[in-house]
């Protein structure tokens, strides 16, 4: 009997850290169990990692930007977004149940990508109505290029050299980080040479000083 539970133990014991170990996968500390491309999400539109998650039981990753993409534009909540998409709406058809116009609502202005879903005049086309991995495309490269700061074109270009969303969203928080980094480091060493010139000054005015005496 004591063998029994003894065994019963050790077998929780692993279930409960195989969970953990699952659950820890992705960004750590509070935003455990979320990657980056999601985690970014996030933080630009200023949302808890836990309330992605919940969101992302209802649409697939890289669906998460559409949603708060149209939660932001109509006022409503994220959640009321992914009730419409469960129901078996299409992004489209979500656009102009949530009362905008999804002919100007997925414009993205690239100046060297003309052809669909990219530039101006094809997302002002009136006979034509973007299906969701379109409009999925659409989002997602808006925000990466507005979340980071660089041009829908360089997007565009990883994009059609097959990089994944989660992918580019890696290397650009990677050079981010670099950058921020490299600039902290050019601080430290700004302010040790000054704080090095300063104390030269002061030992060669208290030389001068002794001679002058």
């Amino acid at each position: 009997m004591k063998k029994m539970i003894c065994t019963a133990l050790i077998v929780g014991s692993m279930s409960i850290t195989v969970g953990a170990a699952n659950y820890d996968i992705g960004i750590s500390g509070s935003d455990r169990g979320i990657n980056g491309f999601s985690l970014s999400i996030g933080n630009y539109y200023s949302v808890p990692a836990q309330e992605i998650i919940m969101i992302e039981r209802s649409v697939p990753n890289d669906e998460t930007s559409v949603v708060y993409y149209l939660a932001r534009h109509s006022h409503k909540s994220p959640q009321y977004v992914t009730n419409l998409r469960s129901h078996g709406m299409n992004w489209w058809d979500i656009s102009v149940h949530l009362g905008l116009n999804p002919h100007t609502l997925y414009v993205v202005d690239s100046r060297r990508h003309s052809g669909p879903p990219y530039g101006k005049a094809y997302g002002y086309g009136r006979r034509h109505h973007l299906n969701d991995s379109e409009i999925v495309e659409l989002v997602n490269v808006r925000f990466l290029s507005n979340y980071y700061g660089v041009s829908v074109d360089d997007i565009i270009d990883r994009r059609s050299r097959g990089q994944q969303y989660m992918h580019i969203d890696d290397d650009y928080r990677f050079e981010k980080h670099n950058k921020n980094r490299n600039r902290q480091e050019y601080k430290h060493e700004k302010r040790d040479y000054n704080q090095h010139k300063n104390n030269n000054k002061q030992g060669h005015g208290r030389g001068n000083k002794n001679r002058d005496d």
